[in-house]
């Protein structure tokens, strides 16, 4: 892990799902009720990966305002239960289903709240840059307590087009009245938080959990939040 090359950041702007919020667990726990609602024989891993393929398929349109996020979850789940083999898939149950298990696991990753406060303790503005909407995206930060630790969050009605535009990223550095590069984007797609934003004029962090093999090994990268101040190079350590 080596340090960004100054000049020193005066902003840091996150990715919030498998960032700082634990989407990917939350979503396991929904597909897990929907799994067990329609006797589901597939392995946990095939559903989480088909149920990811019909995200991809679909968010053009939530972004093109062809259909909003209540919609496009019932065409998620209509799609992929009708592709599990269950007859005639009921969206809005599945939906409602779904959303239950998925928000009662919400929950922020490790050393969250920690990062962030290290980042205001050091001076440094912050901002949540998202490719969701608004009402869902902000009451998981309220949820998990983050809300108050971040300057501005600008989910993806709020950009002219989501991540990796790099009018995405320049929206979060005029809400915090920094140029580009004077910010870093930190979060854990390699695409749209690290590759979108060096294209678009920032640095990056990129948040590598699993430990893939990075595609441009230059390119600073941590496994855990508590990584992140010292790369910054912030005194602040976090416990």
């Amino acid at each position: 892990m080596s340090a960004l090359r100054p000049p020193a950041p005066q902003a840091v702007i996150l990715d919030l799902d498998d960032t700082l919020f634990d989407d990917t667990a939350c979503t396991r726990a929904g597909l897990q009720a929907l799994a067990a609602a329609h006797g589901l024989t597939c392995t946990p891993q095939e559903l989480f990966t088909r149920h990811a393929a019909h995200i991809r398929a679909i968010d053009p349109l939530l972004f093109r305002g062809e259909v909003d996020a209540h919609g496009a979850r019932v065409l998620r789940f209509s799609r992929l239960l009708g592709d599990l083999g269950v007859p005639a898939p009921d969206g809005e149950a599945a939906t409602r289903l779904y959303r239950a298990a998925y928000r009662q696991a919400w929950a922020p990753l490790e050393g969250a709240a920690d990062l962030l406060r290290a980042l205001r303790a050091a001076g440094l503005k912050v901002a949540v840059l998202t490719n969701y909407v608004r009402d869902v995206q902000a009451e998981k930060l309220a949820h998990v307590d983050l809300h108050r630790l971040v300057d501005a969050l600008l989910c993806v009605e709020d950009m002219p087009a989501p991540k990796p535009d790099p009018r995405a990223y320049h929206a979060a550095c005029a809400a915090l009245g920094v140029a580009p590069a004077q910010a870093v984007m930190v979060g854990d797609s390699w695409a749209n938080d690290v590759a979108g934003a060096l294209a678009a004029g920032l640095r990056a962090v990129w948040v590598n959990r699993p430990g893939h093999p990075a595609p441009n090994p230059a390119v600073p990268q941590v496994q855990t939040l508590a990584g992140l101040p010292a790369l910054l190079g912030l005194n602040t350590a976090l416990a």
